[in-house]
């Protein structure tokens, strides 16, 4: 279980719910963040992702219809409008408080349906974004406050451009020198209305029908979503950063204690 051991390594981590395996962003010994603007886009695009991740188009065999490819193109674009918008570049003064201290924060994480996930598509784009919540939570930009540099931002958007770009060749036949804009900083790639129109796997992948079938029975409804969404996923209690008697904890609770009153 992801929450019940320390982990000596950074893959994506087995959390069962309700007896099936769901994925959970492995932190590493990187559970907490002094910056609440990362943790609000790390928790919200786990979030996106963990709703994703139970459409219908998981657990078909064949391409995912046009319902998932703009769900994940609408968190790919919300995802870089948040990187953006905390990035300050080396000559901007970083947005730093004098006289408050930002709470530190443990990341809240949300199970996301990976191991079972038959549609390939679909779970290369989730495997990466996964990835890419673990890279972030990581980065050394979690103990500043409010904001992260443009190499940190790169380094964020690094592995979510990455699926955008394989769904934007393998699905809407992007020519490759297009989609590798994708990582341009200054003006990148991003799909258009226009290509969702066209939208047409039909015509250069093969139906898989004959072959495979859809797994019947294990999508949840509304109702057995909201236990899985709701309750967060426990931060491995082994950590010692998490210990709050911890020699870095106590000596942390000592400096922002309220100064004794002389008479």
């Amino acid at each position: 279980m992801a929450d019940n051991l320390v982990q000596s390594h950074d893959a994506i981590l087995v959390h069962v719910v309700n007896g099936v395996a769901h994925a959970a962003v492995n932190l590493g010994d990187n559970t907490e963040t002094n910056n609440l603007a990362l943790a609000r886009i790390f928790e919200k695009t786990n979030l996106y992702l963990a709703a994703m991740s139970l459409r219908r188009d998981c657990f078909s065999p064949n391409p995912p219809t046009v319902g998932f490819v703009k769900d994940f193109h609408n968190m790919f674009v919300r995802f870089c409008q948040m990187v953006d918008a905390g990035t300050k570049p080396d000559n901007m003064e970083r947005l730093e408080t004098m006289h408050v201290t930002n709470e530190r924060r443990m990341f809240q994480r949300y199970p996301v349906r990976y191991w079972d996930v038959k549609n390939t598509y679909c779970s290369r784009y989730i495997e990466l974004m996964l990835q890419a919540l673990s890279n972030l939570a990581q980065m050394s930009d979690n103990v500043w406050e409010n904001d992260w540099s443009e190499v940190s931002a790169k380094e964020f958007k690094k592995l979510p451009r990455e699926a955008y770009r394989l769904m934007c060749v393998e699905l809407f036949g992007v020519s490759v020198s297009d989609s590798v804009k994708v990582f341009d900083d200054k003006a990148p790639f991003f799909l258009t209305q226009e290509h969702f129109d066209k939208y047409n796997v039909s015509v250069t992948i093969p139906n898989v029908e004959w072959v495979t079938h859809p797994t019947i029975g294990s999508i949840p409804t509304e109702d057995e979503v909201r236990n899985v969404l709701t309750p967060k996923i426990p931060v491995a209690p082994g950590v010692v950063e998490n210990n709050p008697n911890s020699p870095a904890r106590v000596a942390e609770a000592n400096a922002q204690a309220s100064p004794q009153i002389v008479t």
